[in-house]
């Protein structure tokens, strides 16, 4: 499982050198006091459980890490899934032997496997609008170049409307109001853009900047920016873009040549939108995962092994954490659990193969 850089935000990540983020005023678009009512059921997750093989296949397991099996013999390409808000079915991509990217629903139990679209060079990196009635993705615009557009698909017609034409789009999510943030690369930059959901009215609302995470109740943004330190890091700002605030500083100066210096990666927000997990590769190069308030205040590490920690996602209760950790080599890469404040951290898909990119499914 190999690391990814955060190389420049035209692309998309010894001395250790820290600062405190910038003081900013307080935010005008806070989400107020929230407490989700989700419970989790189970965990997907992708694996390589083929001797002398380097396919993948999507998984389940209950959250205790019983009861696994493998939801469909397509295999899957090595990026995360992404679950209905239902809970039903699961959106995933498949590397075709006539070496086509396909994307694919399929129900969480194994049936109902449908192609929804297939590209040569790339489709994939997709959402479900918050009624599932929805589907968006990128896809390449055509087998010359590496520029992708956005795909909106009707999952009860089939209906498909592509809302870009220029450019590279891809990461685009709904928010709550069944609004779409993207990201688009140019020649010279990466920036954040809103859309309506027919494509309309769009424009940037955070320039130099990739990777947008909604807050739970869509009032904010978390997205990763090199700042001024040649360094991915963690950033906020309320959903139009405004009040942008840094809040992650924290650095290792990079041993390679020409690749910007380790920083902090894959902000995820708690369901109460009051705390935000992340990884950061700032203390050794490896991944490590940290916590800390959404204001950029308390970061705190939560694992510290001389092994690799990534991947978090957080339990809908918010009292636990899901991660990835080679630190057994027994499992090489497995699925862990933790509490929420790093305590009792155990294995739980206790695989000798690699384990990754877990995704829970919510009752």
């Amino acid at each position: 499982m190999k690391a990814i850089k955060f190389l420049s935000l035209a692309l998309i990540p010894i001395l250790i050198t820290s600062c405190e983020p910038p003081l900013t005023s307080t935010f005008t678009c806070e989400e107020g006091d929230f407490v989700s009512d989700k419970t989790d059921s189970k965990i997907l997750f992708i694996s390589r459980r083929i001797e002398n093989s380097a396919d993948w296949n999507l998984f389940s397991m209950n959250v205790d890490g019983s009861n696994q099996f493998k939801i469909t013999d397509l295999t899957v390409q090595c990026e995360k899934v992404v679950v209905s808000h239902s809970g039903k079915t699961v959106l995933f991509v498949h590397n075709s032997d006539d070496y086509f990217y396909e994307l694919y629903t399929i129900d969480i139990d194994g049936t109902n496997l449908k192609l929804i679209d297939r590209a040569r060079r790339y489709c994939g990196s997709p959402d479900w609008s918050m009624d599932d009635s929805k589907i968006i993705y990128s896809k390449s615009r055509n087998e010359t170049t590496d520029d992708k557009d956005l795909i909106l698909f009707d999952v009860a017609t089939n209906a498909k409307q592509t809302l870009t034409d220029s450019d590279n789009n891809f990461s685009a999510k709904f928010s709550p109001e069944n609004n779409i943030v993207f990201c688009r690369q140019t020649n010279t930059t990466n920036d954040i853009l809103l859309m309506n959901p027919d494509g309309s009215s769009k424009h940037v609302i955070i320039s130099d900047a990739c990777c947008p995470v909604l807050s739970p109740k869509g009032k904010r943004i978390a997205y990763m920016s090199n700042g001024d330190l040649n360094s991915p890091q963690i950033f906020l700002a309320c959903s139009d873009g405004s009040n942008s605030k840094q809040l992650t500083a924290t650095y290792l100066k990079s041993w390679d040549s020409g690749f910007p210096n380790f920083g902090n990666s894959n902000p995820q927000w708690t369901p109460d939108g009051k705390k935000i997990v992340y990884e950061s590769e700032s203390d050794d190069g490896l991944p490590e995962v940290y916590i800390m308030n959404s204001d950029g205040t308390n970061q705190t590490r939560l694992t510290n092994t001389e092994r690799r920690n990534e991947q978090p996602i957080i339990s809908g209760d918010g009292n636990f954490i899901i991660f990835v950790s080679n630190r057994d080599l027994i499992y090489n890469f497995d699925i862990f659990v933790m509490g929420i404040d790093g305590k009792n951290q155990n294995p739980l898909s206790k695989y000798a193969g690699f384990d990754a990119s877990p995704v829970l499914v919510a009752k």
